[in-house]
């Protein structure tokens, strides 16, 4: 397994102009590859700041950022962005092709992909999302959730090593919001690339590998679903809830329900009650 982070951050602090505090103040984080990182807090957190550190969009004024072991600097900055696609909270601002087609070309056509090799990326994108058969298509015809899997194939056709997803469901109805998020855990399990979802829907994030918890621009804890969503107390304090299958696990225990005394995703919890139910 490789030990190097995909995404070293070292004491990172940034602050908007005339602001009276730090966006982010002296963040260090380590993001493993292969894995799926949710960083969550509530609005105005500092998280969706510290993701566009990565690729450069944002500058710190102060702490060094490493992308696959290598410092982010004007010399670097072009090749990690060739490695690093952004998927944004509202599609619409991020649409420049005449047809669906046309838009997820975009990108490799701005880094020189030559047009057979690109041909093929954008049908075998298309197909990945399920959206090979609206390639002729307007974008701004199509559904929410249709168009965040057109910018999502923009992204894979791209060959990045990491996606993130800046609030990219937030936006969604609730289908459109579980399309993408299906969508996301498929291509987890088929690919070998890092996904970062910036979010604050817990829901969402109980997904992820690996948790981060970011308040006024701190760090305030990471670690697993199961690590995280034990600790309803902490959550609250930093304006987060726990997911509805915590919140009845632990109703259920407190009535004298003998489940275990660790977070259940939805899936579990059902399970377990099924036990529970079969024994007696």
């Amino acid at each position: 397994m490789n030990s190097t982070p995909i995404i070293d951050v070292k004491n990172v602090t940034y602050s908007y102009p005339y602001a009276e505090q730090p966006a982010l103040n002296q963040i260090s984080l380590q993001i493993m590859p292969d894995q799926w990182i949710a960083i969550v807090g509530h609005n105005g957190s500092g998280k969706s700041t510290l993701a566009k550190t990565f690729n450069g969009l944002i500058e710190p004024q102060s702490g060094e950022i490493y992308f696959n072991g290598e410092l982010l600097s004007e010399e670097t900055i072009w090749d990690v962005r060739r490695q690093l696609g952004i998927v944004f909270q509202n599609p619409d601002n991020q649409f420049v092709g005449a047809t669906v087609a046309d838009d997820v070309a975009f990108g490799m056509e701005n880094n020189g992909v030559p047009r057979e090799k690109m041909l093929v990326r954008v049908e075998e994108a298309l197909k990945q999302v399920r959206m090979w058969d609206y390639r002729h298509q307007e974008p701004a015809r199509l559904s929410g959730g249709q168009k965040q899997r057109v910018e999502l194939a923009g992204v894979l056709a791209q060959r990045p090593k990491v996606i993130i997803l800046d609030e990219a469901t937030s936006m969604l109805d609730p289908q459109g919001r579980s399309e993408i998020i299906e969508l996301m855990m498929q291509l987890r399990e088929q690919g070998d690339f890092t996904i970062i979802s910036i979010t604050h829907d817990v829901d969402e994030a109980a997904l992820a590998d690996q948790i981060v918890l970011i308040d006024s621009g701190e760090l305030i804890t990471q670690g697993t679903p199961s690590e995280i969503f034990t600790q309803a107390e902490r959550l609250h304090e930093h304006g987060l809830i726990v997911p509805l299958s915590e919140q009845v696990r632990t109703d259920l225990v407190a009535a004298g329900v003998g489940l275990p005394d660790k977070y259940l995703d939805e899936t579990q919890l059902v399970d377990e009650l099924w036990t529970l139910h079969s024994n007696m």
